[in-house]
């Protein structure tokens, strides 16, 4: 199989393929968490989805044309799909919708992917805002391939990450003590020069209700992982919580409660209003880690 070279969206990462108006698989939590209306809003994007308006709606009785974005591992993705009968090839309706982007809407560009001896098919997508606390991806998915000589298969998925509330068991009780690691350099090749220092009073309180505050995040949004900052918090039970700020120069921090070098329990926090890498960045001196100050800058400038 060969694809196409598209320009990386961090959002069009977030798909997969789905069976035809059923969700593929919808978020999940502990009992108290807030029901997920993943399934209606998929519903409602596939309704309001953009047809070009020769567009027949189809049944096959097989799967005519995959959808053919990708998928993200880790985070469930709600997504229903319809299939279409469209005069003239898939080049044309590509044109249609770059030309008919709703309003709120982000076009992604063009990509193909052809596998041996199938026709070639051609996807994109348009994503809309979706940045939490609990929508994470809100976006249609568009493939199309030749039917015959005069006539294209299209294929319209909507996809939904919906992201429940913090549990109880996500809330962090009991910490005696605190150290946070900040980076003179980071980037993607690696974070290096570490400082650390250790909190306790005023800072480590702080430190722990900034993290309390933080909603649950997807996993795995995008492929930028830069480590801005590490902290450990030690648990009157003697166990250990690290906090690994790695994704998206800022904006989700990995959460991982330890029994000695295992993760017994792990989960993912948003920090879209970067208020967690603020309280650790402020920790340090202006010219101390300057790489985990210069992620706060960008996580600051790109909200």
């Amino acid at each position: 199989m060969k694809s196409s070279p598209r320009p990386w969206r961090p959002t069009a990462a977030l798909v997969t393929a789905a069976l035809t108006i059923a969700a593929l698989s919808t978020t999940t939590g502990d009992a108290g968490a807030t029901p997920s209306p993943a399934v209606s809003f998929a519903r409602q994007l596939l309704s309001e989805a953009v047809l070009p308006p020769s567009a027949v709606l189809a049944h096959p009785a097989t799967v005519v044309v995959c959808q053919c974005e990708g998928a993200l591992a880790g985070s469930p993705v709600t997504s229903l799909h319809h299939f279409y009968i469209v005069p003239g090839p898939p080049q044309q309706i590509e044109s249609f919708l770059s030309t008919h982007v709703p309003k709120g809407g982000s076009y992604g560009g063009e990509g193909t992917t052809q596998a041996r001896g199938k026709a070639e098919i051609f996807s994109t997508a348009i994503t809309f805002d979706a940045n939490g606390p609990h929508l994470y991806l809100k976006q249609l998915a568009y493939s199309m391939t030749r039917r015959n000589s005069s006539t294209s298969w299209l294929r319209v998925d909507s996809q939904i990450v919906w992201i429940p509330n913090r549990s109880a068991s996500q809330k962090i009780t009991g910490v005696v003590s605190a150290s946070a690691t900040g980076y003179k350099t980071t980037s993607l090749m690696g974070s290096t020069g570490a400082v650390t220092v250790r909190l306790d009073g005023t800072q480590l309180s702080n430190l722990v209700r900034t993290i309390n505050e933080l909603p649950l995040g997807p996993q795995e949004v995008c492929m930028e992982n830069i480590n801005a900052f590490q902290v450990t918090l030690r648990l009157s039970d003697g166990a250990k919580m690290r906090i690994y700020n790695g994704d998206c120069g800022g904006f989700y921090d990995s959460v991982s409660l330890l029994s000695g070098a295992t993760a017994t329990r792990s989960f993912v926090l948003s920090d879209r209003s970067c208020k967690l890498i603020t309280v650790v960045s402020a920790l340090f001196g202006a010219h101390e880690a300057e790489g985990t100050h210069q992620s706060l800058r960008y996580c600051e400038s790109a909200t």
